[in-house]
Parts: C-alpha cells; sequence; structure tokens
C-alpha cells in the first residue's frame, strides 16, 4: 500500500498540545495508534479533512494520555537499576531507597524500606553495585529455595521429585522447566516480584512434570494447584518488565 504524504502536527487537547504524524493512505477509516516510543500515529484517507482527523484525536486524547504513561512505566521499569544513593530497588513487590552508608565494615541490613549498605567509600558506585547484586543472589536462593520445597508438598501426590534449582537472568521467560533431568530454573529478577506471584511461577514449572506442554490439562492442573494464577501472572507483568 503506498502512502501518499506524511505530516508531523500539533492538536490541542485537554490534556496540552500533542504532537502526531499523519500519513494520508489508501484506507477506508482514519486509524490511530501509539507507538513503545510514545509517538502518535494517525493513518487516514486523502479525501478526510486535517479539522475531522484532529477531532478524532481529541476525542481519543483520555487513551492517548494512558498509554503513553504505560509505556514509559513500563521502560523505567526495564531500564537497568541505579545503585547511587538515594535510588529505588524492587524487592518482593516492595520499592526500597537504597541508603549507602559509610562504616568500617561491609554489609547490607533491610531496615523497613530501606536498603542500608555499609561500606567503606560510598563514593564507589561499582563497589556499591557487587554488593547489593551479592545481597539479591542470596535472597533469591533462599526465598526461591523455600518456595520449591513448599510447592513440591503438593506435588508429592503426583510422585514428583524435589527438583535442583538453577538461578540465572533471563530475557524473556520467567521461568523453565527440564523435566527429564529434574531441573526448575527461574528468572533471578522474580525477585523484584510479591511472593506469591514467585509461587505461581514455581507451580507453573512443576506442572511440566505432569505435563511438559501447555496443553488444556496443564492449565487445568495449574488452576487446580493455584487458582489465582491468572490474577498473579498479570501482576508479575506490571510489577516486573522484561
Amino acid at each position: 500500500m503506498k502512502a501518499l504524504s506524511t505530516e508531523i502536527r500539533r492538536v490541542a487537547t485537554p490534556y496540552g498540545a500533542m504532537e502526531y504524524t499523519l500519513e494520508r493512505k489508501k484506507v477506508k477509516n482514519i486509524n490511530l495508534r501509539v507507538k513503545e516510543s510514545g509517538e502518535v500515529y494517525v493513518s487516514a484517507p486523502k479525501r478526510v479533512p486535517v479539522g475531522e482527523i484532529e477531532s478524532f484525536i481529541i476525542s481519543r486524547s483520555d487513551n492517548i494520555r494512558r498509554a503513553a504513561e504505560y509505556y514509559a512505566e513500563r521502560d523505567m521499569k526495564k531500564a537497568q537499576p541505579s545503585y547511587e544513593n538515594g535510588s529505588a530497588l524492587m524487592f518482593l513487590g516492595r520499592q526500597l531507597r537504597l541508603e549507602l552508608m559509610t562504616d568500617s565494615r561491609e554489609f547490607i541490613a533491610l531496615w523497613g524500606m530501606a536498603l542500608e549498605v555499609h561500606m567503606k567509600d560510598t563514593s564507589d558506585i561499582q563497589h556499591a553495585k557487587e554488593l547489593v547484586e551479592g545481597w539479591y543472589e542470596r535472597q533469591c536462593s533462599d526465598v526461591f529455595h523455600d518456595l520449591i520445597v513448599k510447592v513440591h508438598g503438593k506435588f508429592l501426590k503426583y510422585d514428583v521429585d524435589l527438583p535442583q534449582l538453577k538461578i540465572r537472568t533471563m530475557r524473556s521467560r520467567w521461568g523453565s522447566c527440564n523435566y527429564t533431568k529434574g531441573i526448575i530454573t527461574l528468572n533471578r529478577r522474580l525477585i523484584e516480584a510479591p511472593r506469591h506471584c514467585i509461587e505461581h511461577v514455581v507451580t507453573h514449572e512443576f506442572c511440566h512434570f505432569i505435563h511438559p506442554n501447555h496443553s488444556k490439562d496443564f492449565y487445568a492442573l495449574l488452576s487446580a494447584e493455584f487458582p489465582d494464577w491468572k490474577a498473579s501472572k498479570k501482576e508479575l507483568e506490571k510489577t516486573v518488565i522484561l
């Protein structure tokens, strides 16, 4: 389909001036899309007046604003965490404030909503990162292992052996199950999510020991062992963006 013309325009909306890209195409209707970058893209037939197009945009301005905010929030969650004093970090569904504290000893303490990093030189951000990531690794090991043991109790009736736990960072998966070798691998970033969301992923992977697929039988088993899995999955996807 050949484009007839493209131009960048601005229109006044209840939320302020909004810039959009207008492309004239051989289409029947006005089509509007908010790209992941936040850019507003509109395609319309050549015969439709600009005034009608902009009235259409204004009528959708609330949806456009919410879509742009969603993508901005998602990008922020996907960004690599900062390890400077005062930075925000996620842990088990809570947002923690990173506090770098000068101390002759080196240790990390979680006090309420503050993650205190005691270290000799608080200006050494790289070392602060190493200390925090080491703390996260220990938390992953403890929390994930506890949940593996907990969920395993539900699967004893299916004669499932306690699996080996592996932890690694994955770009597109929360977990995986090697049912032939008895291994469950969990994404390190799960530690940022609420505990019940992690338990849902663990249960999901345990179900693969019974059904190594995503068949109706698999989801029937998952629903039986974790009835609220759909809500937990939705919460997980909103809390931690891969």
